[in-house]
């Protein structure tokens, strides 16, 4: 059978409980509680959904198969499908929220659920409603995606360092994997950040209005998160276009190494073809000295490319 954790408010605070979805039609009538929290949306939990909440179809489709963070009010309830990472990048996770006037509806990780219940108990009992419970699952969301943008600032310093002391393909692919996870971020906290913008206005119908500052909030966080993204994003642009200015200029000095190599070499493979290609009436050919004549002359005009290189600050 499945099981569900189930908030309710008392003296101290709050308390919570796991009961099985089959008696939660019966928990709500008596005990009234503010937040019920599901692992994964099953068929007994969709049906949960529609009987006792009448939750729309579509809004229960969405918290299964959407992938992208969403808003939309109706009449009885609002839905809202948060999207965050879980420590890293590659660990995406949907948090799906049906917000009543007096009730919070969770499907998702148990582990932000009970992150942001130990936040939540920390409140006082006569404080807590349904958007303030909103309100912490909200900043719990937007803290870990703020986790993982130090996690991407920490990276970038670490290639910020690298990349004057290396440059090799090994880098590069370092460079490649950070830029996809920032704009990976950057999307989803852009999305979070439209969410929380359209829906803010709705929410005076399901909480107090004194509360709704406290949703701005997020609202703004997530405004300056994103434009903390976005400096990361640049700041690895310009970090990318210093390593190809790096190996550009590497490959240029190597090509200039070799080019002054062969300009050196070159009268001296000229010269010794020539008394290779046993051609009669060369100078010095016949001379006892000859061969000390020639390798002088080749000698000479090396060290004069050099001295000529070095005047023009060439080498």
């Amino acid at each position: 059978m499945e099981k569900c954790w189930v908030v309710f408010k008392n003296e101290n605070g709050i308390e919570s409980s796991t009961v099985f979805v089959r008696d939660l039609p019966e928990i709500l009538k008596i005990k009234k509680p503010l937040w019920v929290h599901f692992r994964n949306m099953t068929e007994e939990i969709e049906d949960f959904l529609l009987e006792q909440l009448k939750i729309n179809e579509l809004s229960i489709e969405d918290a299964v198969y959407e992938d992208r963070p969403k808003a939309e009010t109706f009449e009885s309830y609002v839905f809202i499908l948060l999207l965050y990472f879980d420590g890293r990048i590659s660990r995406k996770r949907k948090f799906s929220i049906f917000w009543t006037k007096d009730l919070i509806v969770t499907v998702g990780s148990r582990k932000l659920f009970e992150e942001t219940k130990t936040e939540l108990s920390l409140e006082e009992s006569e404080e807590i409603m349904p958007d303030k419970i909103f309100w912490f699952i909200s900043s719990t969301v937007v803290d870990r995606c703020k986790r993982v943008a130090l996690t991407l600032e920490r990276q970038l310093d670490d290639i910020e360092v690298k990349v004057f002391r290396e440059q090799n393909p090994e880098l590069l692919e370092d460079i490649s994997d950070l830029s996809f996870e920032i704009i990976s971020l950057r999307r989803t906290v852009k999305q979070l950040r439209d969410v929380f913008r359209s829906f803010l206005s709705s929410l005076p119908r399901f909480g107090k209005s004194k509360n709704i500052h406290f949703l701005r909030d997020v609202s703004d966080e997530l405004v300056m998160l994103y434009d903390h993204i976005d400096t990361l994003h640049e700041m690895l642009q310009n970090i990318f276009s210093v390593f190809s200015s790096l190996v550009e200029f590497k490959l240029n000095d190597i090509m200039k190494t070799l080019t002054i190599i062969m300009t050196i070499f070159a009268p001296i493979t000229m010269i010794s073809g020539y008394y290779g290609m046993n051609v009669v009436d060369l100078p010095f050919s016949d001379s006892h000295f000859g061969l000390f004549v020639v390798t002088g002359m080749m000698a000479l005009m090396s060290f004069g490319f050099l001295a000529y290189f070095r005047k023009k600050q060439w080498l």
